[in-house]
């Protein structure tokens, strides 16, 4: 295992007023912005709550933006989808072993 976690997405329909905020918040080891409102999240390292960085991404999207985010925790191997949109974001936790399961051909 090279990483505990990994953090790997994509959000766009930023309001551009809150997206210049979010700019000067969001980290940019991990967020990295493509044009005018596309984030692209990309992260390996040492665990990360992602889950204030979600409140402030969902509270800066427009009302036609939106999202996901999927996290990745080597350690309690474990992975959460996040599903972003305006003002909110939700999570479903995934059991790797079942995801990863339909490729198994014996």
């Amino acid at each position: 295992m090279k990483f505990p976690m990994r953090i790997f997405g994509e959000i766009h329909g930023f309001d551009r007023d809150k997206q210049k905020v979010l700019q000067r918040e969001l980290s940019p080891e991990a967020y990295v912005w493509h044009g005018d409102d596309h984030l692209e999240v990309e992260y390996e390292g040492k665990y990360h709550d992602v889950e204030p960085d979600l409140d402030l991404i969902a509270s800066a999207l427009a009302e036609h933006g939106q999202g996901h985010v999927d996290c990745i925790d080597h350690e309690s191997w474990v992975v959460s989808r996040y599903q972003i949109r305006p003002g909110s974001w939700t999570c479903k936790h995934v059991d790797p072993d079942g995801v990863l399961e339909k490729y198994n051909h014996e």
